[in-house]
C-alpha cells in the first residue's frame, strides 16, 4: 500500500496556510500574513534531507504530490546524507517533528492560551533568519512560526519562512525565543478566505474581548438601549463570526445582516441577535 502521510500533511498545511490570508493585529501593526504551496516543504524541514534546493520550492511540491518523495523515505535519505549515527537521529526528529505537528498551525492560530509576537528586527545581534516569531505553548510543546516581510512590499504583506517544535519535556525548549526582546501580546487574528474574502475573527486576547465589550456597551447606552447581557454576547458572536466591529447602524440593518449569511448556522446567529435587537423599542 503506497505511504501517503507526507502528502496527507502536505495537504493539511495548505488547507490552512493557503487558502486563507490572516491579519495579525499588534499592538504597534497589523501584519498581513499570506502564503503559497511552495513555501511548505521547508516549513516541513525538507532542507535538511539532501542537498540545498532538492526538496524545496515548486521541486519539492512536485516530490510530494507525484509520490516520490514519501514519508517511509525521508529516513533513508537522512542516512545517506549524514554519516554520523547521532547527527541521523537528531535530524530525523527534527524533520518528522516538524512534519507531523505542521499542521497544528491551525490549533495555533485559534488557540485559547496567549499568543505571543517577538519582533526579531529589533534583535539584529541575533541573526535569525526570520523577521518575526509567533510564539504560542501547549500543553506538550512550545509551536514557534517565523513570519518573513515579503520583499518591496510597502505594507506589512509577510509569508511563513520557518517552523519550529521545542518539546516541554526538554529543558532547553525556549531556547529560539528566551533571548529576544520587544514580545507583544497579539490582540487578534482575523481569518479571511481568499476566493470569497469571507472574514472572522479566530483569536482574541482577553484584553481585546474586555475592550470590545466595553465599546458595545457604550454604543447600546448611547442609542438608549439597555446592555442585557444576553444581547452583549450576541453582538460579540456576530463580530467574531464575521471579522468586523459592527455599528449601531449596521446591526440596525436586518436586510444586510441576513445578506450576509452563507449557511444555515450564520442565518441562526442573525435570526437570534435580531429577536433579541427588535425587542429593544424596535432597533434604533
Amino acid at each position: 500500500m503506497k505511504d501517503t502521510r507526507l502528502l496527507d500533511k502536505f495537504n493539511e498545511a495548505k488547507q490552512i496556510l493557503c487558502r486563507y490570508d490572516y491579519y495579525i493585529h499588534t499592538p504597534r501593526k497589523i501584519l498581513h500574513l499570506t502564503n503559497g504551496e511552495l513555501k511548505i516543504p521547508h516549513l516541513m524541514g525538507l532542507q535538511y534531507i539532501a542537498k540545498e534546493g532538492m526538496f524545496e520550492g515548486d521541486r519539492g511540491v512536485y516530490m510530494i504530490k507525484s509520490g516520490r518523495l514519501r514519508y517511509d523515505s525521508i529516513e533513508k535519505l537522512i542516512r545517506k546524507y549524514y554519516k554520523q549515527s547521532a547527527k541521523q537521529e537528531s535530524m530525523a526528529a527534527m524533520v518528522y517533528g516538524k512534519i507531523n505537528n505542521l499542521p497544528r498551525i491551525g490549533e495555533m492560530l485559534r488557540t485559547e492560551s496567549v499568543l505571543y509576537l517577538y519582533d526579531i528586527t529589533e534583535n539584529p545581534e541575533l541573526q535569525l533568519k526570520t523577521d518575526y516569531l509567533l510564539v504560542n505553548q501547549q500543553p506538550d510543546v512550545v509551536l514557534q512560526l517565523g513570519i518573513i516581510k515579503a520583499v518591496k512590499s510597502k505594507e506589512q504583506v509577510c509569508h511563513c519562512n520557518s517552523f519550529m517544535v521545542d518539546y516541554k519535556k526538554n529543558k532547553d525548549h525556549d531556547r529560539h525565543y528566551r533571548k529576544l526582546t520587544h514580545c507583544y501580546k497579539i490582540n487578534k487574528i482575523v481569518r479571511e478566505e481568499k476566493d470569497t474574502k469571507r472574514a472572522e475573527v479566530i483569536y482574541q486576547s482577553m484584553e481585546t474581548k474586555q475592550r470590545e465589550q466595553a465599546g458595545i456597551e457604550k454604543m447600546l447606552a448611547a442609542a438608549g438601549i439597555r446592555a442585557e447581557d444576553k444581547l452583549i454576547k450576541s453582538i460579540l458572536r456576530l463580530n467574531k463570526r464575521f471579522g468586523i466591529y459592527h455599528t449601531a447602524d449596521m446591526l440596525n440593518d436586518s436586510k444586510n445582516l441576513l445578506g450576509k449569511c452563507m449557511d444555515k448556522r450564520e442565518k441562526n446567529l442573525v435570526a437570534d441577535f435580531l429577536t433579541l435587537w427588535e425587542g429593544k423599542e424596535d432597533g434604533i
